[in-house]
């Protein structure tokens, strides 16, 4: 397989699994039975007051059996973590400059460090074992963070690679950075329902925004590939 294929093939990879992860949340916010931290008679899933996570334990806040809900969200993360990771396999093959390479290469190690988080989150449920859980929740987006910000000055550091790519990352950057202020020093979740809206709200801005990041990315990348005549 040469390069471009390979390149070209991760990147369709990664747009399809942000995609499918979309439509596979959605199916199970549908069929999650119901409760939240502070209210477990609450009917169905409450956007503003589940977590993702929530979709993923093996029995609702209700004490309902979770079993179709869990099982589209561990398959949606885990096609995310595993797609994320071959498209920062192949990222640094896409930049020439020597010193965006290297810095892409920075991103990559951290991007590839959250997409294995993401597959520790699909695979260790919040109700089963809480602690690996929110490791692995903080890890992916510091991890994804870091990874954003050098892929920014990867951008920046390669010439004719267009500067509203680097821009779009900068922005994400900064929503991301207030997530994670909020996700280890805001007030915790189980205090009260307006801790918990604040965090569960957090989270889904940053996830949703994120899946937008990266199909806008996916199609510079594409782009990029195509007029550097890689």
């Amino acid at each position: 397989m040469n390069t471009r294929l390979l390149q070209r093939s991760a990147i369709l990879f990664a747009l399809f699994s942000a995609l499918l992860f979309f439509v596979l949340s959605s199916w199970a916010m549908a069929e999650y039975p119901g409760g939240t931290i502070h209210d477990r008679a609450t009917e169905g899933y409450s956007f503003w007051y589940n977590y993702f996570s929530d979709l993923g334990r093996t029995r609702s806040w209700s004490g309902a059996p979770n079993g179709l809900s869990s099982r589209l969200f561990e398959a949606g993360l885990i096609t995310v973590g595993v797609s994320l990771g071959a498209y920062f396999l192949v990222l640094p093959t896409i930049f020439r400059k020597a010193e965006a390479r290297f810095l892409a290469v920075i991103a990559s190690i951290m991007g590839l460090f959250a997409a294995a988080s993401y597959i520790g989150i699909a695979l260790n449920p919040l109700n089963v074992d809480y602690r690996m859980h929110t490791l692995f929740v903080r890890a992916g987006f510091i991890a994804f963070l870091i990874m954003s910000l050098f892929y920014t000055l990867s951008i920046l550091s390669e010439p004719g690679y267009p500067k509203h790519y680097a821009r779009a990352f900068a922005v994400f950057s900064l929503l991301l950075g207030m997530q994670v202020m909020i996700m280890l020093f805001g007030p915790r979740a189980w205090t009260s329902p307006g801790a918990l809206l604040l965090q569960a709200s957090a989270q889904k801005v940053v996830v949703y925004a994120e899946m937008v990041c990266m199909v806008y990315q996916g199609v510079g990348a594409w782009r990029w590939i195509s007029w550097s005549g890689q």
